[in-house]
């Protein structure tokens, strides 16, 4: 059985996947303008499925009422830290791409504590799970420091 703590972090990392896909569903219009459709596409596919496995350890292995209920607490924190970084430029690519550099690397850095709490347990699944959003954060970070500096080119001589 998952203790109180991990059943609490994974409740985070839960957030982090639900907020993910969040920010990329109200951003699609422009994001869509910079991003290849199908990382788009391919980031809230990983995502969700991030979720449901978490819930499907968490039945397994754990309190799905502490789950969720960490789950609910972290992404309304993570939406309202979002709101305020964005506020009213949902439009504007640049800003959600910046603030997607730091949720995407508190994201990672969840799911490393997760990949520890997974090796201290000798839990393969977890560890596993771990490793793949970690891998997935990464590579949605240097997508977006790639956009991003193709911005900053773009705008330097403007």
């Amino acid at each position: 059985m998952y203790n109180e703590f991990t059943n609490k972090k994974l409740g985070e990392v839960r957030a982090f996947a639900l907020v993910t896909a969040d920010t990329l569903e109200t951003g699609k219009e422009a994001l869509q303008t910079v991003l290849d459709p199908e990382v788009y596409a391919s980031l809230i596919d990983v995502c969700m499925m991030h979720q449901k496995q978490i819930d499907g350890m968490v039945e397994a292995h754990g309190d799905m009422n502490t789950l969720v209920t960490k789950s609910d607490k972290t992404a309304e924190k993570l939406k309202s830290m979002r709101e305020l970084y964005i506020g009213d430029q949902w439009h504007n690519p640049t800003e959600i791409l910046e603030w997607s550099s730091f949720f995407h690397g508190a994201a990672s850095a969840h799911w490393a504590l997760i990949r520890g709490i997974g090796e201290g347990r000798n839990d393969e699944g977890l560890i596993s799970l771990a490793e793949e959003a970690m891998n997935t954060h990464h590579e949605f970070l240097d997508t977006i420091s790639s956009e991003l500096d193709q911005v900053g080119q773009d705008k330097a001589m403007a």
